[in-house]
């Protein structure tokens, strides 16, 4: 290597210069404390929303694969008896009723965590927090891990 070649670094870390901070285009830097506060919280919820996106995925994936992976047999005067549950059909038959809806949820669930994910990247402390606060505010919230085991009458 040559003692000429300059390598150009730019050290990256958080700021608390709260103000003038660009978010997603030229028109959207908050100037005031006022304008501040709004993007906080507009990003705060933004994340709630997020995890609450996430948990309804889950929730219409869990609904999908029981209403498509019951056998029934026999007939009686109600109607058809449910009598198996499979959780073991790995592949579910290509619906476009079931994946037009997943892949516009799966759309929409993205960008929002790209958003964020933007958000994060403009090393603002507060920013920062705001995500994380309402990642942890839409977990408490919407966190079910054992919804799977809930039995549907």
């Amino acid at each position: 290597m040559s003692s000429s070649m300059s390598m150009s670094t730019s050290a990256m870390s958080f700021n608390t210069n709260n103000l003038e901070t660009l978010l997603f285009s030229t028109s959207w830097v908050p100037i005031t404390t006022g304008q501040y506060v709004g993007s906080w919280f507009f990003t705060f919820f933004l994340a709630v929303i997020w995890r609450a996106l996430v948990f309804v995925q889950k929730r219409l994936d869990h609904y999908w694969i029981r209403k498509h992976s019951t056998q029934y047999v026999g007939n009686d005067s109600l109607g058809n008896i449910p009598v198996a549950f499979s959780h073991t059909r790995s592949v579910q038959d290509w619906r476009l009723s079931v994946n037009l809806p997943r892949a516009i949820l799966a759309y929409v669930v993205q960008s929002i965590a790209y958003l964020l994910m933007i958000l994060v990247m403009t090393m603002n402390v507060g920013l920062f927090f705001a995500v994380t606060i309402g990642f942890f505010f839409g977990e408490l919230f919407f966190g079910r891990p054992d919804f799977m085991n809930l039995r549907s009458g």
